[in-house]
């Protein structure tokens, strides 16, 4: 690569790109006059914000006590609110002819103890509360004096709400959850009757010389430790970081998409392509003016943001009277510096990513359809870090995004010492991932039918007549991709409509029928319409003995390392409760079956060859048309593990699947591959069924596993480590195996040169 031609590209790029007025507003001028804009309007908007009095209705003011009194002329006591509070609550007394509400009131009271007899009497208290145009409807049905309790012995069945001296007066406060208006009446209320309940119960111990912490037990006081300057801090590492992600991503792509799919339209593209630079170095040239663009883009964002911080959201905290409840001001400035360094990875990794969705788009009202799947795909792994719950450690560190955010939060709000041990991980996967996504570029650059793809008018009907008339021998990598989506589809919906079985027999019935009406039944039925030969696209071909029994040692001599590599996962994502419970119950389910050969029948048989079918089968032979098998084995493994649905089994079965796909490649079988998930699944849950006696009886056990306490039983070190070398020999050994020179010719002819019938429609 000739870093003088990427600097011409460069400065060729950057120069036009800053001719472009609507480059420059949306890089320059737009943050910087975005978010004053947008305070500023919250101001004026705040000007029309104000608090509403709340109609409270309140029935049987009779039996409220006189000291204290919590009504004085018919208005709150202002010795329990402040001359707001009192101007927000507009009091409504109950009439002589308020007897109709009273009788709801018992109904409500009886009918509350059934579970399904209230609904008809909070209908009626609704419309009555409605009909005299209140929000809040308040009912003390006893007298709440001490002197009217009844005496022990005077409570009976029927009637258990008279009370006695061990059970405290009942007040009833009915509200409308749907109307704002209702429901904050409800908490204003509220506030008022717990400082008058206070207060009342103060009047009467202190009548009957009775200490108040005798009553209260132990105090508990709450007391925050934090200054201004933490709080503000961790209120803007939780924003910035979010900020930043997302003006980085949209800064990318815009500029993307005029230096790819704007070329194409101005027919500058193919001028560029010819000329005496090499094509991974026009893509790397036009890389980092996107990642200028996209620098400055975020740097620009986070200033304004900062000082709009500062002056308008302070102001604006103050006058709706958040400056208590939520720290605002200018961020703290050793968050800037921690911001700027990582402004560089992270315009790196979107800009590469932007550039080559550019690069495959046709136009550039197609290239601005891109930009909503990545901001849906990327939303998540920045919404996770906002989160409270969450924190950086070893298993977050490793996640694309999410781990970078995490230590921005940390650094900003000062926790250096804890976050510098995790700066490693999140350094290597953030580089790991700029690395593939600009080697996707210069993949991207590199191949012509994805730069020229023609731009057709799409018609459904004859998409569908193409796809039944001309089929291929082997599916397309969209007939792959298809039938990959729709398993995973299947089997999200599916797991709201199963239930966890009672036995094992319905555990193995509903196993087998998710894995073949989930995984199975798509594929097949893929092969068989898609496709002019089924059992090449399932790879279901005999395989030699040799191959076959090489497939069964390599599971059983790999079973070590997939156990330690499954170890590790659980260790650094730990399960969570829902996982733990979801195992015991499994575990009491298995222990119904009838024998050994029933759950490895469930468990190991069932699962390989129908997944396999599907996976190694079908869908890989789809990705082969990439003309480049790790990057098939890859996807083909990315969306196994996705298929079934837990991190910590996306992760193990990842694994698994790439080793599966270099059998499955190399071999041209199926048969090797179901062979190895057999055994593999088997030798797990013989693994978690040995017991201490089988394994003493057989010296072979006792040489090759170990265990602490006397149940669960692992590989030693030694042994582990032995048959793991021979297992890693055994896959050299089948990525060394010969091909089948026809199978693999046919495997690259899937799609031919004039198709019989068009796909579209002029």
């Amino acid at each position: 690569m000739k870093w003088r031609n990427v600097k011409l590209i460069f400065t060729r790029e950057l120069r036009d790109q800053l001719r472009d007025r609507r480059t420059l507003f949306t890089v320059a001028v737009m943050p910087m006059i975005l978010y004053p804009l947008m305070g500023m309007a919250m101001l004026q908007v705040g000007q029309f914000m104000r608090e509403y009095p709340t109609k409270v209705w309140l029935v049987g003011a009779d039996n409220l006590p006189s000291d204290p009194a919590l009504l004085i002329d018919g208005n709150v006591n202002p010795d329990f609110v402040s001359e707001k509070e009192k101007g927000l609550l507009d009091i409504r007394l109950s009439e002589s002819g308020d007897q109709q509400f009273h009788e709801l009131i018992e109904q409500f009271r009886e009918t509350s103890k059934s579970e399904n007899g209230a609904e008809l009497v909070d209908q009626m208290i609704q419309q009555e509360m409605k009909r005299r145009g209140v929000d809040v409807a308040v009912f003390f049905p006893t007298r709440v004096d001490q002197k009217s309790w009844p005496k022990k012995e005077a409570v009976t069945e029927s009637d258990p709400t008279r009370g006695s001296p061990r059970k405290a007066a009942g007040v009833y406060v009915f509200t409308n959850s749907a109307s704002d208006k209702s429901r904050i009446g409800a908490e204003r209320f509220n506030k008022l009757l717990a400082r008058w309940k206070s207060a009342y119960v103060s009047n009467v111990l202190a009548k009957h010389d009775i200490s108040l912490s005798m009553v209260e037990g132990v105090r508990v006081t709450n007391a925050d430790v934090a200054d201004k300057k933490g709080k503000r801090a961790a209120v803007w590492a939780k924003i910035l970081p979010f900020i930043i992600m997302v003006w980085a991503l949209t800064g990318a792509f815009y500029p993307a998409i005029d230096l790819c799919a704007g070329e194409k339209e101005r027919g500058t593209f193919e001028t560029l392509l010819s000329s005496p630079a090499a094509r991974s170095e026009i893509a790397i040239g036009k890389l980092l003016t996107v990642m200028s663009f996209s620098t400055v883009t975020s740097l620009l964002n986070l200033l304004s943001m900062g000082f709009t911080g500062m002056f308008v959201i302070s102001r604006l905290g103050g006058t709706m009277g958040l400056a208590n409840g939520m720290p605002v001001g200018f961020p703290p400035m050793g968050g800037f510096i921690w911001l700027v360094l990582a402004m560089l990875p992270i315009s790196a990794l979107f800009s590469a990513i932007a550039l080559a969705a550019a690069a495959f788009a046709r136009s550039s009202k197609e290239g601005q359809y891109y930009l909503i799947p990545l901001m849906m795909i990327s939303m998540p792994l920045m919404m996770v870090p906002m989160l409270p719950g969450s924190q950086l450690d070893l298993g977050t560190s490793l996640i694309p995004v999410s781990g970078l955010m995490l230590l921005l939060r940390g650094l900003i709000e000062g926790q250096v010492s804890e976050c510098l041990r995790y700066v490693g991980p999140v350094c290597i996967v953030t580089l790991a991932c700029c690395w593939f996504s600009v080697r996707w570029v210069i993949y991207q650059f590199n191949c012509e039918t994805v730069l020229f793809r023609a731009s057709e008018r799409f018609n459904i009907g004859n998409y569908f007549k193409h796809v039944i008339r001309v089929r291929h021998e082997l599916p397309s990598i969209g007939n792959a991709l298809l039938c990959g989506l729709v398993i995973l589809v299947a089997k999200f919906f599916i797991g709201f409509v199963a239930t966890m079985p009672e036995s094992f027999f319905q555990f193995t019935r509903q196993t087998v029928i998710i894995l073949v009406a989930t995984i199975g039944l798509p594929a097949i039925m893929m092969a068989l319409v898609l496709t002019k030969n089924a059992r090449k696209s399932l790879r279901l071909r005999w395989c030699s003995l040799p191959v076959a029994c090489a497939a069964i040692l390599a599971a059983v001599f790999l079973n070590p390392l997939l156990t330690w590599i499954t170890a590790l996962v659980m260790q650094i994502y730990p399960p969570g409760g829902n996982m733990m419970a979801l195992e015991q119950t499994v575990a009491t389910i298995i222990g119904d079956a009838p024998g050994l050969w029933a759950i490895l029948l469930v468990f190991a048989v069932a699962p390989a060859i129908i997944e396999e079918l599907a996976f190694r089968g079908f869908i890989l032979s789809g990705m082969e048309s990439l003309r480049n098998k790790w990057q098939a084995i890859i996807l083909t493994s990315i969306l196994f593990g996705v298929a079934h649905g837990i991190i910590q089994q996306t992760m193990i079965t990842f694994v698994v699947g790439v080793v599966l796909g270099i059998i499955a490649v190399q071999t041209r079988s199926l048969i090797p591959c179901v062979l190895f998930h057999a055994v593999h699944n088997s030798m797990a849950v013989l693994l978690s069924s040995l017991k201490a006696p089988i394994v003493e009886s057989s010296p072979l056990l006792t040489s090759v596993l170990v265990s602490n306490d006397g149940v669960n039983y692992q590989y030693g070190i030694m042994p582990g480590i032995l048959m793991t070398m021979v297992g890693v020999a055994m896959l050299v050994w089948f990525i060394k195996f010969p091909q089948d020179p026809e199978a693999e010719k046919s495997s690259t002819q899937t799609v031919p040169a004039k198709p019989s019938q068009p796909v579209v429609s002029g």
